[in-house]
């Protein structure tokens, strides 16, 4: 039987993405940060946070930042 993921509460995103403050962050360190790092994520639940990061960047006030490394998607408060 798989679980199905609870819905991502964007209130709780905003907050997780304000802690960042000035400070670079990767979809990774956020999706840690908003479920304070009681558990590891799955690549598929990383992929939905970078998703809904991009969709809702200009509300949060953040954009994606060029990387040639490839991975995690890097964001910048602007």
């Amino acid at each position: 039987m798989t679980s199905i993921p609870a819905p991502i509460n964007l209130d709780k995103l905003r907050n997780a993405v304000q802690r960042f403050g000035r400070m670079s962050f990767t979809t990774s360190q956020l999706a840690a940060d908003y479920h304070r790092g009681d558990e590891i994520l799955s690549a598929p639940e990383t992929a939905l946070f970078d998703e809904l990061l991009r969709r809702h960047a200009p509300l949060l006030g953040i954009a994606p930042q060029p990387s040639s490394a490839g991975g995690d998607t890097v964001w910048l408060a602007l």
